[in-house]
């Protein structure tokens, strides 16, 4: 408990404000009004809609909130690769449903059951069918669970509950005919590409912030330093 009051911990945790800060842009391009494109495929047509797949699409949000906080616990260093790729991959989904909106054309559904109800209440009520390609549920699924893969302190019973987290939010998207598959190949995709860049990048940088000190250490005096020798 005393790692979560920590002064470290919670100045850590304050750049995961980054995310909501970067989601007040959803809701400006998430409508119609230009060119709409549809990317649905044979596989979606044969895809069931299954309302109460409603429920892990609706537990993205605690599972994003849990795993920011858990790797902000266990790794601080998977912690901030995962944060940074969440955010470009914004950007990047940002950029794509500006230039390229895609939707999803709804099944019609009665709320004459209470996992229809869900689904309408709950997912179709709180969101437009657009900004659909890439997927921003599969993206920062996939891309909390690389973090805990990638995460040198987290038991291996941790990831695989991460994995399976992850893998069943993607799947009902798909399961609640929100997205269709490439929006989740498609986010799955950038999230892996990213990662790899990010982490190239930080441990470059962190090779670079190690050599200093020896770099400085071999330095020859200044003229006007006195050795001792």
């Amino acid at each position: 408990m005393r790692q979560f009051l920590s002064k470290s911990y919670l100045r850590a945790l304050l750049f995961s404000a980054s995310i909501g800060l970067m989601g007040l842009f959803y809701g400006l391009l998430n409508h119609g009004g230009r060119p709409i494109h549809v990317l649905s495929s044979p596989i979606d047509d044969r895809l069931p809609l299954i309302p109460a797949m409603a429920i892990p699409y609706i537990g993205w949000y605690p599972y994003i909130i849990i795993g920011i906080m858990y790797l902000c616990l266990k790794d601080r260093s998977a912690y901030y690769r995962t944060l940074i790729v969440m955010n470009i991959g914004l950007i990047v989904c940002y950029l794509i449903y500006f230039f390229y909106q895609t939707t999803v054309i709804r099944p019609e559904v009665f709320p004459d059951r209470w996992d229809r109800k869900l689904l309408l209440d709950f997912v179709y009520g709180v969101d437009n069918p657009y900004n659909c390609f890439p997927s921003i549920h599969a993206l920062h699924s996939y891309v909390i669970m690389r973090g805990a893969l990638a995460a040198k302190t987290v038991r291996k019973s941790i990831k695989t509950a991460f994995v399976i987290g992850a893998m069943t939010i993607i799947v009902s998207t798909l399961l609640v005919k929100q997205h269709v598959i490439y929006d989740a190949l498609g986010s799955m995709l950038l999230g892996e590409i990213a990662f790899i860049l990010v982490t190239k990048a930080w441990n470059s940088y962190s090779r670079s912030r190690q050599s200093i000190p020896r770099a400085t250490l071999n330095k020859p005096p200044r003229p006007d330093q006195d050795m001792n020798l």
